[in-house]
């Protein structure tokens, strides 16, 4: 019995021994330090651009304040962009119908010249039995002059008319793009004191099909730019008007 206790015991002792090994060698792991690997030192190079820049705090990247207007909002509900276009408008129906008058005068003259021939021509029809050789071939000549004039008169208003529909087509581009540019300049000026007032650094032009991609709906101001040049440009309207 004796002997059978003193077995035990030092079975007893070989686990705890296990178990102190196992425990101090697991600590010893843990604490161990990582290795870390020795980086090469970064070295700045320099193109031989910025070596002649003289830099200062100023060029450093600065957080900036976005916003956007949504091209489509200005097209559809400002009321400055409707009167520019019906100006505009006026404006071509004006010149369509200088093109038009311009084309019934020359057609008015050319069939006046075609008439003057056609009589002249029956006249030299009705006297030519009673003529005599000599006058026949100076009526016959009367006659190829006319009709050389009238081809001339042809070619001569077929030029004018399209000088004149140049002319007119010219008057138009030129009104039109005065018309547009005072608007783009007018919506620019707004939104340079909408900037100043608010703190923005940019305010961009979103379109459809143009070059910003994607837009986050949060920086998208249009309603508020198309209500306050709206309300502006009732007020200036409705001065100039008295």
């Amino acid at each position: 019995m004796k002997q059978a206790g003193t077995a035990l015991n030092i079975v007893l002792l070989i686990a705890v021994a296990v178990l102190f090994y196992l425990h101090f060698s697991t600590n010893t792991a843990e604490v161990l330090p990582p290795e870390t690997t020795q980086k090469e030192p970064v070295v700045m190079m320099e193109d031989s651009l910025t070596k002649f820049m003289s830099l200062d705090s100023n060029i450093a990247a600065k957080p900036i304040k976005i916003a956007y207007v949504n091209n489509d909002s200005l097209n559809k509900k400002l009321s400055m962009l409707r009167d520019v276009e019906n100006r505009i408008a006026k404006k071509e129906k004006e010149l369509q119908g200088n093109i038009e008058a311009k084309k019934r005068t020359y057609e008015r003259n050319y069939k006046s010249k075609i008439s003057e021939f056609e009589s002249k021509k029956n006249q030299y029809t009705i006297k030519a039995p009673t003529l005599t050789d000599k006058q026949l071939e100076a009526e016959q000549g009367k006659l190829m002059e006319m009709q050389q004039e009238i081809m001339q008169m042809e070619q001569t208003l077929q030029q004018k008319m399209y000088q004149f529909s140049q002319e007119q087509e010219q008057d138009y581009l030129m009104m039109k793009s005065e018309e547009m540019e005072n608007y783009y300049l007018k919506v620019q000026s707004f939104c340079q004191s909408f900037a100043k007032t608010l703190g923005f650094d940019f305010i961009l032009i979103y379109q459809s099909g143009g070059s910003i991609l994607y837009s986050n709906p949060n920086y998208d101001i249009s309603n508020y730019v198309v209500d306050a040049i709206n309300k502006e440009y009732a007020q200036n309207k409705s001065i100039s008007a008295k």
